[in-house]
Order: C-alpha cells, then structure tokens, then sequence
C-alpha cells in the first residue's frame, strides 16, 4: 500500500524534478552500460540529502536476480534479466529505512532497458504498484494501488552502438496516485 509519503509533503522527490549530480549519473551510466554486457537490466537506486529533497548525488547499483528466479520457475518468471529486473525486496527495504534514518533518502529507483526505448513499461507499472504482472508474454496486466516505496523511478535505454553500448535516453517516472507519469529532471555538474 502506499506510504503517506506521496501525500504528505515530507518525499518532494516523489513530484519529479529532482536533480542528479553529473557524478552520480555517471556512476549509474557505467553501471547501464556494464550489465549491457552480461545481457541484464541493471538496476539500482539514487539517494541524497534529507535537506535538499531534490538533489540525488549517490548511486548505488542492486544485484538483478531475475536469472535465478527464471532459473527457478521459468513458468512463472518466464523472462530473463535481458528483458527484467528483481531485486531483494528486503534489502532494498532495509537500504530505505536506513536512508531516512541516516537523513541520505533513497530517492529514485532506476533500472535500464536494453535495445529499446526508455519507457514505463505494463510489467514495470504493474510489479511497482503491486498490481498483477502479465501471467505470460504479451498477457494483460493489472496496476495495483500504487508504489510500496516513496520514489520517484528512472529508466536508462541502452543500445548497441559501433565500437560499445551506448546510452540512448533516460526518462523519470512518478506515481500520480492513479498511474505512472513522466516527470522533469536535470543532471547538475
């Protein structure tokens, strides 16, 4: 269920333009590029201070576990980490209760496509709402009632270039209380 968060004034972050500081853009851009590689959407998260709830200066990349659980149920996870991205929900919950405590917020949780543009996509909506992802390929999805987490949500396109991957765009997403929206951002430094 959504936090009061959304509401309640004390997650700005949550209404889009934040800034990223140029170094922990490049943190998350080396990262992008470097799970291109392994063929996996990376994925991670971007924290700041409390008392500047619009800047994002660290970037801290996440293990995508969505070949394990493929490997596991490939029925049931039916794609592979080139097309999806999990992580340890208990650690990252862990990483944003220490965040607040710490005044360093978890922020922005980013992951990357590869090969294809930087959009929001049905399973990204409905697995960050906790709504229904698709049961197969191509299958319909449900949104759920909105984001576990106070966040706002980055999406890096990466794509294959002549001499290596190139990052072709990025796009912030916010939860509007019904749905998924782009949002403004801007990179500093």
């Amino acid at each position: 269920m959504p936090s009061a968060a959304w509401t309640d004034g004390s997650s700005p972050w949550t209404q889009g333009n934040i800034r990223i500081a140029r170094a922990a853009m490049d943190a998350l851009e080396r990262d992008v590029i470097a799970r291109y590689g392994t063929e996996e959407e990376a994925c991670g998260y971007l924290a700041g201070p409390a008392e500047d709830g619009l800047l994002c200066d660290e970037t801290v990349s996440l293990p995508n576990v969505a070949n394990k659980l493929h490997a596991l149920d490939p029925e049931a996870f039916f794609r592979t980490a080139r097309t999806f991205f999990a992580f340890n929900e208990k650690k990252f919950d862990d990483a944003v209760k220490r965040g607040q405590a710490e005044g360093r917020p978890v922020k922005v949780l980013y992951h990357s496509h590869l090969d294809t543009g930087a959009y929001f996509s049905a399973t990204d909506a409905a697995v960050l709402s906790f709504g229904q992802p698709p049961a197969v390929e191509g299958g319909p999805s449900t949104l759920g009632p909105g984001p576990q987490w106070p966040l706002a949500f980055l999406v890096t396109s990466v794509v294959e270039a002549t001499e290596c991957p190139r990052i072709a765009e990025h796009r912030l997403y916010i939860w509007s209380g019904t749905e998924f929206v782009e949002a403004p951002f801007s990179v500093e430094g």
